[in-house]
């Protein structure tokens, strides 16, 4: 599995899971205009504490969506990559259910199947007939933590600030909020450099959000439709693969 591939997921479960896990009353909510303007702070530069304004935001998220347990919505995604002149874009639905179950199938141009279940990525490639599954929590990888922290649903404002300096970022345009993540670990155990989340407000929807690789390779994901506790078949989450197919486990 491809470190983009896993970025990419990660980052679409951090988006819905941020949003989602997170609750304050929407007319209680802090100021964005408050915030000192820090667009995207970074650890190895000095900048080690969040935006206490952030912080509120994130702790309204909290209160905003307690009850919503599942989710799911359609996206799309582009990838840009200034070392290789790459440009790929992409269309894709998702679906997301606490404590940490989340499925992402991209439709166009190529059909692919991911998911991540606990601590286990699975990605599935019909065209190629091969499926891979990756373990988050590998040792020494940095990702597994950011996995369990993040995609676990019911995030927690505490954990997310032991793990990244998150900021409120000035760019936001009218009627919108964005949040920057960046982590605290060093780039060898990061999965991305910073991590932006915009929300429509009042009520904290998430609309976009972009992942900024350490190769400087840049995803923008566009939340076209999300669904709060939908219902979800049984077998969302239990991949079936043709009996022709090959698998490749990285421990």
């Amino acid at each position: 599995m491809k470190p983009s591939v896993i970025r990419q997921i990660v980052g679409l479960g951090l988006s819905i899971s941020v949003a989602i896990g997170s609750n304050v009353d929407a007319g209680e909510s802090p100021k964005s205009t408050t915030s000192p303007t820090v667009a995207a702070p970074s650890p190895t530069t000095g900048t080690i504490e969040s935006d206490p304004v952030a912080e509120k935001w994130l702790r309204a998220l909290e209160e905003r969506h307690r009850d919503h347990r599942r989710a799911s919505g359609e996206f799309d995604q582009v990838r840009e990559d200034p070392v290789f002149l790459e440009k790929n874009e992409w269309k894709g639905r998702f679906c997301y259910e606490r404590p940490s179950r989340f499925r992402c199938d991209y439709t166009e141009p190529e059909a692919s199947t991911h998911t991540v279940i606990g601590n286990i990525a699975t990605s599935y490639f019909p065209a190629f007939k091969q499926v891979e599954e990756y373990r988050l929590s590998r040792e020494g990888s940095g990702i597994g933590e950011v996995n369990h922290m993040l995609l676990a649903f019911g995030i927690e404002t505490d954990k997310i600030l032991k793990h990244f300096v998150v900021t409120n970022d000035p760019a936001a345009v009218a009627n919108s909020l964005r949040l920057s993540f960046v982590p605290k670990a060093p780039p060898e155990e990061r999965p991305f450099k910073q991590f932006i989340l915009e929300m429509s407000e009042p009520d904290l929807t998430p609309k976009r959000f972009e992942i900024i690789g350490d190769g400087d390779d840049w995803t923008t994901v566009v939340i076209r439709e999300i669904k709060w506790n939908p219902m979800l078949p049984p077998e969302t989450f239990r991949l079936k693969f043709p009996r022709d197919v090959e698998k490749i486990v990285h421990e």
